[in-house]
């Protein structure tokens, strides 16, 4: 899924702990997937589930020629109205490598909430591509042609968006990384403006384990775009098992 607290496995501001992402941008072939849990699942600086913790799942598989599918799903609660749901997203990709320490990747996802309430509609697609340096520098862009948002304002649905994503990762000593992320979501076509999502945290590796601590948050604009304290600045702490 989408690597470090607070990003995913498919770009900076995903549906995993962003602590994933290095290691799933380069899947050997076959099957795999993880398990894991996190203090709270946050996307693009913004709680999915209300600020409760979040258990979370993925199993994918890898082709010879760089074809990947699978499905990633997490507990949410998108809907303060309703008890814990879940979201649950099939996705399609291709990985490749460039020259020399550089890849790309292309990928396209369903975000669905089928266990939500009949009047939320919550589910979107989303476009993305990826370009990756050395396995420590990874630049996205997303695109969605019906995403829907629930703000302060006014809540609408079926509107294009694009998101910008820069995530940094250095290894240290000792099974030790740092990770850093920001990114930019572009609501203008939803309702007019964007905000800034950011992270930066410490992770460590323990084979097929993987914990992490981070720091998300957001600009202000983030926060009086959504109700209450949904998109405030918070520490997540989280648990990676990959197998």
């Amino acid at each position: 899924m989408r690597g470090l607290i607070g990003c995913g496995w498919r770009d900076c501001g995903r549906a995993l702990p962003l602590l994933a992402f290095a290691a799933s941008a380069a899947h050997a072939e076959g099957w795999g997937g993880s398990l894991g849990m996190s203090s709270d699942y946050v996307y693009r600086g913004v709680t999915q589930s209300d600020n409760q913790p979040s258990g979370q799942a993925d199993v994918h598989y890898t082709g010879r020629s760089g074809w990947f599918a699978g499905v990633s799903a997490a507990s949410a609660r998108r809907d303060p109205g309703q008890s814990t749901s879940a979201e649950v997203d099939p996705y399609l990709g291709y990985q490749w490598p460039l020259a020399r320490d550089w890849s790309a990747r292309l990928d396209a996802v369903h975000h669905g909430y089928p266990w939500n309430n009949a009047g939320g509609h919550y589910d979107y697609d989303e476009l993305s591509a990826t370009l990756a340096y050395a396995d420590r520098v990874f630049a996205t862009l997303s695109f969605s042609p019906d995403t829907s948002v629930a703000s302060t304002y006014a809540s609408v649905s079926g509107r294009a968006a694009l998101a910008y994503d820069l995530v940094l990762r250095q290894p240290l000593p000792h099974a030790f990384s740092l990770h850093a992320g920001v990114g930019y979501y572009d609501l203008r076509w939803a309702v007019n403006t964007g905000y800034v999502y950011w992270n930066g945290g410490l992770a460590y590796d323990l084979g097929p384990v993987q914990l992490d601590l981070s720091y998300i948050g957001t600009d202000a604009t983030a926060r009086r775009l959504f109700y209450g304290d949904l998109a405030v600045n918070r520490l997540v702490a989280g648990v990676l098992w990959q197998f």
